[in-house]
């Protein structure tokens, strides 16, 4: 049986003396997963992050499950031995791909395990039993099978008509960005808003199936940030508030605290907003006004008025070296509206439109 990396556990415990080691992984993980992994279980900090949470490194989704043990448990004569010293500890999933909701169960079920035995081999034969089955049964402390989760609901957890609300008429920047495949960073203090909030965006661009440009959590550390920047573009969570002051990391900033969209000084000309902007705002205030608009229904109209926008930008290719393309002379030589040019010529760069 070959197990790669995409298919790695691990566990990290923060002992009495506030050391924190990783204890146990199968199969090995290098440095760099293993640091990055550790700054995202919060068990280094003074204060531990007691909650699931998701995110991505290169290719690597990994998931995150923390647990304390309080000082009465540890003192039960039936509780494992060796965990006795340790106050807090993190089971860390690494895997290809995007599902909140099945690895962040799976991680909880795996946390009882450990936290009733204290037994790495259990957590071992957890493991392959997904890996192989799909699904294991170990009674009283849990039950997984991995048909229970559909990827497309974990698409769409978060309401998009909650997301519109949340942003009112700034939510017009945001669809921009993700259109244009533009430089995100979202801030938040609390964790699990920012996870929330940020798994809805690709809804925006449904049109393209992709939350492969989500990095839903990311720390401020060197390692992290050369990750981020080498990705290109992309939609990146962060709470951290110092993220703020480096705008050489985003085209917009978008802070959950202050509810306020941001665009950076050197991205301003390419979010000037003309009639097709206002055109798609009026769609999204008339979603959230009829209550009998749902979630897919908003995310259907938003395919179909993208699939109108890229049908009339067909409209405006014209032969160069022998092909059909949109250039930036062609778009100067209509005499566009003020940033109409930049934005359609971003769009076509997106999408590929003179691939």
């Amino acid at each position: 049986m070959n197990i790669s990396l995409e298919d790695s556990i691990c566990v990290f415990e923060k002992d009495i003396n506030n050391d924190v080691l990783l204890t146990w992984s199968f199969p090995s993980i290098d440095d760099g997963i293993r640091q990055v992994v550790l700054n995202r279980t919060s068990l280094t900090q003074e204060k531990i992050s007691l909650s699931f949470n998701f995110s991505k490194y290169k290719n690597f989704w990994i998931y995150i499950y923390t647990s304390y043990i309080s000082a009465q448990e540890s003192h039960k004569e039936t509780f494992p031995s060796n965990l006795k010293r340790v106050v807090a500890y993190s089971i860390c999933l690494v895997r290809n791909n995007f599902n909140p909701e099945k690895y962040g169960a799976l991680a909880q079920i795996m946390s009882n395990v450990y936290q009733s035995t204290g037994d790495c081999s259990k957590l071992l034969e957890c493991h392959l039993r997904v890996i192989n089955r799909g699904q294991f049964d170990i009674g009283p402390l849990g039950k997984f099978q991995e048909s229970d989760y559909d990827v497309r609901r974990s698409y769409l957890a978060t309401s998009i008509k909650d997301i519109i609300t949340l942003f009112g008429d700034e939510i017009i920047l945001i669809w921009s960005a993700m259109i244009m495949k533009k430089r995100i960073v979202v801030y938040s203090e609390k964790m699990s808003s920012l996870l929330k909030v940020i798994r809805a965006f690709p809804l925006l661009v449904s049109h393209r199936q992709n939350w492969n440009i989500l990095r839903p959590y990311v720390t401020m550390s060197d390692l992290e940030l050369k990750d981020l920047t080498t990705t290109g573009i992309y939609c990146a969570g962060f709470t951290d508030p110092s993220i703020k002051s480096h705008e050489d990391y985003y085209d917009i900033l978008v802070d959950l605290s202050s509810k306020d969209v941001t665009v950076s000084s050197h991205a301003k000309d390419q979010f000037i907003l003309g009639s097709f902007h206002r055109d798609m705002l009026k769609y999204f205030n008339a979603a959230l006004e009829d209550e009998e608009i749902n979630d897919q229904d908003v995310i259907k109209g938003l395919v179909k008025k993208t699939k109108e926008l890229l049908t009339k930008l067909e409209t405006l290719k014209e032969e160069k070296d022998g092909k059909q393309q949109i250039t930036q002379e062609s778009l100067d030589a209509r005499k566009l509206p003020n940033g109409m040019a930049a934005f359609i010529m971003s769009i076509v760069n997106a999408e590929g439109l003179n691939g």
